[in-house]
């Protein structure tokens, strides 16, 4: 069976956010990952590679990429925490889905000219399903 490999960019959508750096941090350290480079940690049992901006004393905008994933559960939970916890838009290459909102901390008709091209999830295992064919349950709908 085809393993698809996923590019995942988490980005503010609303611009710098200095509360959003912090609790992006924190969230990080408390999974025991750094937050100033490039790391690869094992994620459900796959090397994931991690790059955020820098989130320390100074840093005003949360951005986090993550690279060539499988988007497996556990993948999947550490990136819904961390685009809750600090309000990030998932960008997902290859799509579909070509943009990912997590628990409704965004309105999607607020940054797509056409907002079905997002989709909305609410939990860590629909962005599983999301990223692997499940896209077309997702969508948003006005």
């Amino acid at each position: 069976m085809l393993d698809p490999r996923h590019w995942l960019v988490l980005a503010s959508a609303e611009g710098p956010d200095v509360a959003a750096v912090r609790r992006l941090r924190e969230l990080l350290e408390n999974h025991g990952l750094g937050t100033d480079a490039v790391q690869v940690p094992v994620i459900g049992g796959e090397a994931t590679a991690i790059e955020s901006a820098w989130l320390g004393e100074g840093a005003h905008t949360p951005y986090l990429q993550v690279h060539n994933i499988s988007a497996n559960p556990e993948q999947c939970h550490l990136l819904f925490d961390a685009a809750v916890t600090a309000r990030l838009l998932i960008g997902v290459e290859p799509g579909p889905p070509t943009a990912i909102i997590c628990a409704g901390v965004l309105d999607p008709e607020d940054y797509f000219e056409d907002p079905g091209e997002c989709c909305m999830v609410s939990t860590p295992e629909q962005l599983h399903d999301c990223l692997h064919g499940g896209a077309h349950r997702y969508r948003y709908a006005r």
